[in-house]
């Protein structure tokens, strides 16, 4: 009898610590707060430590279940105290371990950023200023990139969760658009950019076209001093427009003078057959006064609103 009731209360214990258990499962998981977010950026070892929890700010935060352990995970954009002028510093899936503690799912490669390929060693084609922003599509992580070129949407990748990382489930890219080379064979980050920015391309392409076309026009004692000139002017080309904020604009106004100065010398009459060829009287005929100096020999400066004042 005794026995028996040891028993019998040894089952009820079983049978309330099941219904506890299954109450506790039944709860709904706690969502990870903005304040444990915080905290866990600040201990990141590739952050340095604010000096307070108000310095970081969240600017973008959603939950999403990627795991599935019905437990959502944090999607996170936030901007730390080290926050610079190319915006957000931080992005993140933060996901709850069992003890509590925060973790991050992995995401980004080996130089810090998120993949958008299955090449491991591919650029990203973003230039000038570029950040991303992190969200949620169809149960997939969404990267959008920004940068300051003049596409709308440089790049967009889409992610699946693997169970242990986020790989590339697809990516749409603006660009490359048509220029005067190959961009596949572009390998400077300055040739590069010019194949992303359709405004910049098709300027470039209009150049080579006028370029080309103004050489046949010249005489073979003329074409080297226009080659020559054409080199100089790409070199300062790089030197003016720096590929960061506002290099577009920048290239858009040099490409545009330059365009116009190889119209101009279109416009000027070829001397015929037998007149005089005085590179002198070329020059005091023409009114592309920068390339008669360069078929003259003599240095020629050219000076763009961006360009900073050089010596005469």
């Amino acid at each position: 009898m005794r026995y028996a009731i040891h028993a019998l209360k040894a089952a009820s214990m079983c049978m309330l610590s099941i219904s506890l258990l299954s109450a506790r499962q039944a709860e709904p998981a706690k969502p990870i707060t903005p304040t444990e977010i915080k905290r866990a950026i600040n201990a990141r070892s590739d952050v340095d430590e604010c000096d307070s929890l108000d310095q970081i700010h969240i600017d973008h935060l959603e939950y999403y279940d990627f795991t599935g352990d019905g437990q959502p995970e944090a999607v996170v954009v936030a901007s730390t105290c080290m926050t610079g002028t190319a915006g957000p510093d931080v992005h993140a899936v933060y996901t709850r371990h069992p003890h509590g503690t925060l973790a991050e799912l992995p995401l980004l490669n080996a130089k810090g950023d998120p993949p958008w390929s299955d090449q491991v060693n591919q650029a990203i084609p973003v230039f000038g200023n570029p950040n991303y922003t992190l969200t949620v599509d169809g149960g997939k992580l969404v990267v959008r990139w920004g940068d300051s070129s003049d596409r709308d949407q440089p790049l967009t990748v889409w992610y699946n969760w693997d169970g242990t990382k986020f790989i590339v489930d697809h990516a749409k890219l603006q660009g490359p658009f048509p220029t005067s080379y190959d961009c596949k064979k572009a390998t400077k980050e300055f040739d590069r950019a010019i194949c992303y920015s359709p405004e910049v391309a098709a300027l470039d392409l209009e150049l080579g076209r006028i370029y080309r076309e103004t050489l046949q026009k010249f005489r073979a004692d003329q074409k080297q001093g226009l080659q020559k000139q054409q080199r100089e002017w790409l070199a300062r080309r790089e030197k003016t427009c720096t590929i960061y904020k506002w290099w577009v604009d920048c290239l858009k106004d040099l490409y545009t003078k330059r365009i116009a100065e190889l119209r101009g010398a279109t416009t000027e009459s070829t001397p015929s057959r037998g007149a005089a060829t005085d590179p002198h009287d070329f020059a005091s005929r023409t009114n592309f006064p920068n390339l008669a100096a360069s078929i003259l020999g003599t240095r020629l400066i050219y000076r763009s609103p961006h360009a900073p004042a050089q010596p005469d």
